[in-house]
């Protein structure tokens, strides 16, 4: 008598050739599939009966709305504040002591650290954490950030000489200066790649894995950044100064998400470390205090913008830093209020707008120009949806050929929302 057990112990081999059973009155439909004395080939009957089987149906976690609605709020400012232009000689050519002048420097201290931040959130996501990942994040950030410096500022370089009406006239043969020093808006891909590496190596080193750490170098780059603001830089090679400025701003945003409660993940730690865990206390009091500092220190640049107070170059440091410290930290803290997907639909296209917004704000201004239209209004809002509409409509036009995605945009090829891998 052969028992159940060793029966189950010889299994046959899947391409075993059986012969069907005779017809059984059994209600068994299994039985009554082959035919009586034909064969069937194991191997293929699974394959058939797997591939039957229904897809399952994998769910990936969407992208992020309030982080790219956090996006769509610093692109938006980024691109209406290169609409009226830093100085009198470039975008509108507003004079120093107009409204637009003064609206775009009294957002200037959150503007661009906002956009530094928000890189910081993103990249604690997936830090390196490993020496052996280190040199595919490196070409990674080579790739990301360094080939559309290379491409689009090139021409960014040769349209800037060529087309007429250009607020500036730099000469074609300095073309190559945009990957060495500070030129127009591309500053910022090689700052943020410097901050890159260096924020790599001090998570590879291990020296910031506490909230008490991340204060401590949220402390000490701000005092760097608040020096090399006041007092200079001694290097301006591939923006180095701007690279001290805003490291500290990419190290509130990574500690924000590095080290948020895991009951809410709008309460930050690690502001001064756990001496001040209090902070979170069950009642969120980080974002408010946040939000309170902030909203004094914006009312302290406000009058020193439109009321003429006399701030020295180091007082007016020290209000630009703990207003974009304090001001960003509570954005990202109320992220999840905030939230609205009109602006995380922008928040998506945030980098290719960065990129490519010059060219619609520049060719709208000329266009306008040579229709006789001068009324400032007009222009700032011309130019602002221009900035915005032709990077967006590059990306999903030009942007779903991969080739032309990967060198200008340094990322995959474009695809449609509905089918569109979720990432951050």
């Amino acid at each position: 008598m052969t028992s159940s057990t060793g029966r189950r112990g010889v299994m046959p081999s899947l391409s075993t050739l059986v012969t069907s059973p005779p017809p059984s009155s059994s209600s068994d439909p299994t039985r009554r599939l082959v035919p009586p004395g034909e064969t069937v080939d194991l191997t293929t009957t699974v394959k058939r009966t797997v591939t039957s089987l229904p897809t399952p149906t994998i769910r990936t976690p969407r992208r992020d709305q309030s982080i790219d609605t956090l996006r769509g709020i610093a692109v938006i400012a980024m691109v209406a504040g290169h609409v009226v232009g830093s100085t009198a000689d470039n975008g509108m050519t507003v004079a120093d002591d107009s409204l637009w002048r003064h609206l775009y420097t009294l957002f200037a201290d959150l503007r661009m650290p906002l956009f530094t931040a928000l890189s910081g959130f993103v990249y604690a996501l997936r830090p390196v954490s490993s020496k052996e990942a280190f040199p595919r994040f490196l070409l990674g950030k080579v790739r990301r950030l360094l080939v559309p410096l290379v491409t689009v500022g090139t021409v960014f370089m040769v349209t800037q000489a060529l087309l007429p009406g250009a607020n500036s006239n730099a000469p074609l043969s300095r073309w190559w200066t945009v990957y060495v020093v500070e030129t127009a808006h591309f500053w910022f891909l090689q700052a943020v790649f410097v901050i890159l590496i260096v924020v790599a190596l001090i998570d590879l080193l291990g020296l910031d894995d506490r909230p008490v750490t991340s204060a401590l170098w949220i402390a000490g780059t701000g005092l760097l950044s608040l020096t090399v603001t006041v007092y200079g830089f001694p290097f301006y090679v591939f923006s180095l100064d701007r690279a001290v400025e805003l490291l500290p701003f990419f190290l509130v945003g990574r500690a924000l998400c590095r080290h948020r409660s895991r009951r809410e993940g709008d309460r930050p730690f690690f502001l001064v470390g756990r001496a001040l865990c209090w902070f979170d206390g069950g009642t969120g009091r980080a974002g408010w205090v946040f939000l309170a500092t902030a909203i004094v220190l914006f009312l302290a640049r406000f009058a020193d913008i439109f009321l003429d107070v006399d701030l020295t170059a180091l007082q007016s440091g020290i209000l630009g830093t703990l207003l974009g410290l304090s001001g960003i930290a509570a954005l990202i803290c109320f992220r999840q209020r905030l939230t609205w997907a009109p602006l995380a639909r922008l928040g998506y296209f945030s980098f290719a707008i960065y990129l490519l917004h010059v060219f619609g704000v520049a060719g709208s201004r000329v266009a306008l120009s040579a229709l006789g239209v001068e009324n400032e209004v007009a222009v700032f809002v011309t130019g602002l949806i221009c900035g915005i509409a032709l990077p967006v409509v590059f990306e999903v036009t030009l942007g779903r050929i991969s080739w032309i995605s990967w060198a200008f945009l340094g990322q995959r090829a474009y695809v449609p929302a509905k089918t569109r891998r979720s990432s951050i």
